[in-house]
């Protein structure tokens, strides 16, 4: 049991060792057509193949009427290019939800 607590020990300390802290780059604002896409506040960016292209697209709420924003990805999944938005409708109307 000593024994197998010990290769326990030294495995730890090798991992610790060895371990690199985590590198991360600032912050980047999404943008469409080049513009910076802004919501208002507490915008929940969603990327899923909305239209079915086999390109993720960007589906984001607006939060001062609630409605939802769908972007259409014009680039590829590694280097996404987003077009102008328009509402995601349910029967030609606009689909909210509460906000403010």
């Amino acid at each position: 049991m000593n024994k197998f607590i010990g290769v326990i020990i030294i495995n730890g300390l090798l991992i610790t060792a060895y371990a690199q802290a985590p590198f991360f780059i600032g912050p980047d604002s999404i943008k469409a057509n080049g513009v910076n896409i802004d919501v208002g506040w507490y915008g929940s960016p969603y990327v899923y193949d909305w239209d079915g292209d086999g390109k993720k697209d960007l589906i984001t709420g607006q939060f001062t009427s609630g409605k939802i924003r769908f972007y259409t990805n014009t680039g590829t999944d590694n280097n996404p290019a987003f077009s102008n938005y328009i509402f995601i409708k349910a029967d030609g109307i606009d689909i909210t939800l509460p906000s403010g």
